[in-house]
């Protein structure tokens, strides 16, 4: 994206393709204990 509100709007679609359990596995194997 070019512009600002173009770059955030590009993240709140791209959010959502995340679930939470991919965002742990990728802290977990970027060696963050979730301790």
């Amino acid at each position: 994206e070019r512009s600002l509100g173009g770059l955030w709007a590009a993240i709140g679609r791209i959010i959502d393709t995340f679930t939470p359990a991919v965002c742990a596995n990728y802290f977990a194997a970027a060696g963050y204990d979730a301790d």
